[in-house]
């Protein structure tokens, strides 16, 4: 069993791609002195060196200095502000820091500014860099810019206060349960695991699994450890729909140990195809999911007593699907804990709901004459499978 776990996690963090290990990160933080907004933009050396693939013959240091002062532009209500010359400043070692003033029209900073970079993202397109501003009241806002998302407003009004950690907290409480209930993968994933848990008690043990491996990949993904492929994840989302689901059915586990060696033929066939560009997956975790499937039968606990090592493994990759939702919002670096802590209790909480009502449910099930909960449970077992096959085939095919 513990083999099959480190497989699984070793598939999962193969189905980066190769900058994931890689990816670069900046930061600047700009007070607000006068009708002056003046920064501090900060970068790692080593990402610096990505700059010399746009040419040029300088040093490391004044490239980046050269590099600061290309690319960042503040606009306010009142019109662009005046970029001065970028100077470097003392760093501590292996980082490079730039000094960068802004000035800007006479009360315009009063108001808000809005700030665009490009830092980086001509030779890192998955660039991410940390912006925060003090105003002059001393209120602080922040954001995350990137390729997608150039530019952000900052309010900087004197009533206006930059975001704690409790509003952080609660912004991404409801950001995480409408993900979870506006995708119909996630719920039939929980729906599929209450089938196989069965019982009220084994359900929640279950469910603490799920919540284990999805929090613990949603975490190293949000934080930048962990960046998996997207179209990877998403097929595979559908694969553990299908996968919980058979098993869920009766006879599910002698069926599974049956087809476990012909579906890993073909998830090896499918990383031959995507070696060739022709399936838009990762083939190191087709791989490693085919090697999962195999092992699967022979060295995991089965049926309801393995529900929660299932739903702790399969956690994993949808604590990945969370992290790209996530991933698409405006994470503030200051506050990251809190909001990670609240997108992840709105995940909890929406699958509560969603376990609550598949207990309320299987109770009306049981008063169902004899024989008829087993047919009822097969007859959903089957739509999920189905459903799981069609999301896994179809994003395949589309990736």
């Amino acid at each position: 069993m513990i083999r099959t776990l480190l497989v699984l996690v070793l598939w999962l963090t193969a189905s980066a791609p190769a900058q994931a290990h890689t990816r670069s990160q900046s930061m600047s933080h700009w007070t607000v002195e006068g009708d002056a907004l003046v920064g501090r933009i900060e970068a790692d050396a080593l990402d610096a060196t990505r700059l010399y693939a746009l040419g040029g013959q300088r040093s490391l240091e004044d490239t980046f200095r050269a590099h600061v002062q290309q690319s960042f532009f503040a606009t306010t209500d009142l019109g662009d502000c005046a970029r001065g010359a970028a100077a470097l400043s003392a760093s501590t070692p292996g980082r490079l820091a730039v000094a960068l003033r802004f000035d800007c029209p006479a009360g315009a900073l009063a108001g808000g500014v809005e700030l665009r970079s490009t830092l980086f993202l001509h030779v890192a397109s998955t660039h991410l860099h940390f912006a925060s501003i003090t105003g002059a009241a001393g209120g602080e806002a922040e954001a995350v810019l990137t390729d997608t998302r150039r530019a952000a407003r900052f309010d900087l009004r004197p009533g206006v206060q930059g975001e704690t950690a409790v509003s952080a907290f609660g912004r991404y409480v409801p950001i995480g349960a409408v993900h979870v209930w506006g995708g119909l993968d996630h719920l039939a994933f929980i729906l599929a695991l209450v089938l196989l848990a069965r019982g009220t008690v084994p359900i929640l043990i279950a469910a603490s699994g799920f919540t284990l491996g999805h929090t613990a990949t949603l975490a190293l993904a949000a934080l930048g450890v962990l960046i998996p492929h997207s179209a990877t994840v998403e097929a595979l989302i559908g694969f553990t729909v299908a996968f919980v689901a058979l098993e869920a059915a009766r006879g599910g586990e002698q069926r599974l140990s049956r087809w476990a060696a012909p579906v890993a033929a073909a998830l090896l066939g499918m990383a031959m195809l995507a070696t060739l560009g022709v399936v838009g997956l990762a083939a190191a975790s087709l791989v490693g999911l085919a090697i999962f499937v195999f092992a699967y039968p022979r060295g995991f606990p089965r049926g309801a007593s393995g529900a929660p090592w299932l739903a702790a493994a399969f956690g994993l990759v949808h604590g990945c699907g969370f992290a790209g939702a996530l991933g698409e919002l405006d994470l503030p670096r200051p506050k990251l804990l809190a909001a990670l802590a609240g997108f992840n209790f709105g995940v909890e909480l929406a699958q509560a709901v969603v376990i609550i009502g598949a207990l309320l449910l299987a109770a009306g099930w049981r008063r169902l004459p004899a024989g008829r909960p087993a047919y009822a449970t097969d007859a959903l077992s089957a739509a999920l499978f189905a459903l799981g096959t069609y999301w896994f085939v179809s994003r395949a095919l589309a990736a």
